[in-house]
């Protein structure tokens, strides 16, 4: 294997040798009659010559000899350019930790340079309130890249914050980025920002729009009993999740998935989705789609007391909503004796909820028959059976 690799590099930089003495002899740009060719017999942006070199860089012979071939044979005379990089430079804006897996699969993607990363500063933490880089930060580290940017405000009509935000304006003009792509970033980009990519601001949105427009995407679709969720990506511009759609990926949520399994899905499907979207959407095979004002849904940024229940009064269908929704932060729980009780896990027969769902998960000393396992746990203790909490706190 590691032959044949390096037979591949080899390969690969006879190719761009040969390409460098021919820009330098023959290439329209430099030969005798380049007084009236230069720049007008390739089409493309970089040239095809120059596009190979960075190819045969970046990816090797064997791979990328037939891409150079075909780019080659797609050119024409034309004073009008085509801008078709070997590879898309990225800079990449995120904060929470959803945004982990895209930025690994673009940066570990040889179609991708993720230039730089923008993120929210370092902040306060862990019981001893440390000031520690949030998960982004971290993540761009261990990945070896070298430009992060951690400003307080990104908005240039910042009072506080002016300078900071136009060095970062200059610093993202400079780049001269191919795409910014945006996920979970939580602050408003100013219109300045968002025209300084060549194929524009990419934004990941955690549903299917138009539907679930707002802070909390992923969760509402299990409080409305969706059948199925999905990723939007959309090109980004001053009107907020009202944006341009350029693809979606859709898939069934299961009667026993909780947002935690549909985090899951997102880490492990999506990314690739997005790095596909992009190449197909610098290179025209996919398009803008707008919005259906008409069936726009929004949903808000919950807060700890939203996952409360009463587990003696409330129905089924309520709890299970609420369960799967907040599965991950901050958990259902209801009081008692004074103590706040965590419903660690709920687990229902699915073939006889419809008959249950209108009944309350616990008649105080006997569980919804609809439920197959339940484990809760008491503040300041461990977790425990159905059958332990209803012997040491339910008499």
């Amino acid at each position: 294997m590691c032959v044949l690799r390096w037979i591949d590099r080899l390969l690969a930089w006879i190719m761009i040798w040969l390409i460098k003495i021919y820009q330098k002899t023959l290439s329209p740009d430099e030969w005798i009659f380049s007084p009236i060719f230069k720049g007008r017999i390739c089409s493309h942006e970089p040239h095809c010559s120059e596009y190979s070199v960075q190819v045969f860089k970046r990816y090797g012979f064997i791979r990328w000899f037939p891409k150079m071939v075909e780019r080659v044979f797609s050119c024409k005379w034309s004073d009008e350019k085509i801008y078709d990089p070997a590879y898309y430079r990225v800079v990449f804006f995120s904060w929470a930790p959803i945004g982990v897996p895209f930025l690994q699969k673009l940066q570990n993607d040889k179609r991708f340079d993720v230039v730089w990363v923008v993120t929210m500063p370092d902040a306060p933490s862990g019981r001893w309130m440390e000031v520690k880089p949030n998960i982004i930060k971290k993540t761009a580290i261990d990945l070896w890249i070298a430009d992060i940017q951690t400003p307080n405000s990104i908005r240039l009509d910042s009072k506080k914050y002016w300078l900071q935000a136009q060095d970062l304006a200059d610093w993202l003009k400079s780049k001269d980025a191919d795409f910014f792509v945006v996920i979970a970033y939580w602050k408003i980009m100013p219109k300045e920002i968002l025209d300084m990519s060549h194929f524009g601001p990419i934004n990941v949105h955690g549903s299917i729009l138009p539907k679930y427009r707002g802070a909390s995407p992923l969760q509402s679709a299990f409080l409305e009993w969706e059948k199925e969720s999905g990723i939007t990506i959309m090109r980004m511009d001053e009107n907020m999740d009202a944006w341009n759609m350029i693809d979606v990926l859709k898939f069934k949520l299961d009667f026993d998935w909780t947002v935690n399994d549909l985090i899951d899905a997102v880490m492990s499907k999506w990314p690739k989705f997005l790095c596909d979207t992009l190449v197909n959407y610098a290179k025209w095979l996919l398009g803008e789609v707008k919005q259906e004002e008409s069936k726009a849904t929004y949903c808000k940024k919950f807060e700890k007391q939203d996952g409360e229940i009463n587990p003696f009064r409330d129905d089924l269908d309520s709890i299970y909503r609420k369960y799967r929704w907040f599965f991950m932060w901050p958990k259902i729980y209801f009081m008692l004796n004074g103590k706040r009780v965590v419903v660690e896990n709920l687990k229902l027969d699915e073939k006889t909820f419809d008959e249950n769902k209108s009944k309350v998960l616990i008649d105080w000393k006997t569980l919804n028959p609809c439920v197959l396992d339940i484990v809760l746990k008491p503040e300041w203790k461990k977790w425990m059976d159905w059958i332990s909490f209803k012997s040491g706190y339910i008499r």
